[in-house]
């Protein structure tokens, strides 16, 4: 129950953040998105029931930040979220280097998705916006997640003695 709290508490910290201020860091128009960071740490070992429920939460929450377009990154997410949990564990070797592939590729995928929900399927501006702003945005989130990955590799893990105890 802690550990489903715990998760809560940082969703919802990640989110503010987003909104608020690394909405405000951009590199040549393109912003990091921490909820893709947040949604890979959370979902790569798990199974893709898992991957689909967690995405689907994470890309609702992002969506109460902009609800011009409401389910557009929830089903984005949940996408992605299936996908990451089904492929990531399964078919790439544990590397950082292929999980921040990962994250690069899940960012494309999921502003495929978005991009062609806010410009009503229209090719030629899903096109112009993909390589504008798309490829810098996946490369800027992949190298962010790298950098929370090898992190989160750095923390100490509770290591199980013989007995059961901790």
């Amino acid at each position: 129950m802690t550990y489903l709290l715990r998760i809560v508490l940082v969703s919802f910290i990640v989110f503010v953040l987003q909104v608020t201020l690394v909405h405000n860091v951009k590199v040549a128009g393109a912003s990091p998105d921490l909820i893709m960071v947040l949604l890979v740490v959370l979902v790569i070992d798990r199974k893709p029931v898992a991957g689909i429920i967690i995405g689907f939460m994470l890309g609702f929450l992002q969506d109460l930040g902009n609800a011009s377009f409401l389910g557009m990154n929830a089903l984005a997410k949940t996408i992605v979220g299936y996908g990451i949990a089904r492929f990531g564990r399964d078919y790439l070797p544990d590397n950082i280097l292929f999980r921040g592939l990962l994250v690069f590729v899940a960012c494309l995928i999921n502003d495929i998705i978005t991009l062609n929900v806010a410009t009503t399927f229209h090719p030629a501006e899903v096109i112009i916006a993909f390589f504008r702003y798309s490829i810098l945005s996946a490369a800027y989130t992949a190298l962010l997640a790298v950098f929370v990955m090898q992190l989160i590799d750095l923390l100490p893990r509770r290591k199980v003695r013989s007995g059961g105890r901790y």
